[in-house]
């Protein structure tokens, strides 16, 4: 009974307003001041460029496919500080710091036989269910192309750009 009382109470004007007014006076308390914080749907006022810039990145404009540009991570002088070559990398031409690998193509059967952690198939052979040796990939290239092998038989590869 005192279920379909509140029930009924609800279909009222009066009863929703104050149950509405309940509700923006328990969130109102849980707010803090203006000078607290910066709300979270307060616009930016850095651009795209200042804000990969102040992390440290590098801001590309001259990339023919991402025409409005793109955040690289890290930077030219960051690369080289660590023996990397800056370039573009993958399908779309990115910029990433490629650094090589100590064991570059040395005979692997696993991916876990390799720094990089891929073992590249040396050649195609079809239909083989011999385990086969393959060779470490040479840098850290994300777009590297070839059929990786673990445990000396060729897996599915997927690259992504």
């Amino acid at each position: 009974m005192h279920i379909k009382t509140v029930r009924d109470g609800l279909k009222t004007g009066w009863c929703r307003v104050a149950l509405l007014l309940a509700l923006v006076g328990s969130l109102m308390a849980c707010t803090t001041t203006k000078d607290d914080v910066t709300p979270p749907f307060a616009p930016s006022t850095m651009t795209e460029e200042a804000r990969c810039a102040a992390g440290g990145d590098t801001w590309d404009a001259t990339n023919l496919f991402l025409t409005n540009g793109y955040c690289a991570k890290g930077s030219p002088a960051q690369c080289k500080a660590t023996d990397g070559n800056w370039q573009r990398v993958c399908m779309l031409g990115k910029q990433a710091c490629v650094q090589a690998y100590p064991d570059a193509d040395k005979t692997c059967r696993s991916g876990s036989d390799c720094q990089g952690k891929r073992c590249l198939q040396k050649t195609k052979s079809g239909g083989s269910s011999q385990p086969q040796t393959g060779r470490c990939i040479a840098n850290n290239n994300p777009c590297y192309f070839g059929i990786n092998l673990e445990n000396g038989q060729p897996v599915p590869t997927a690259v992504a750009d």
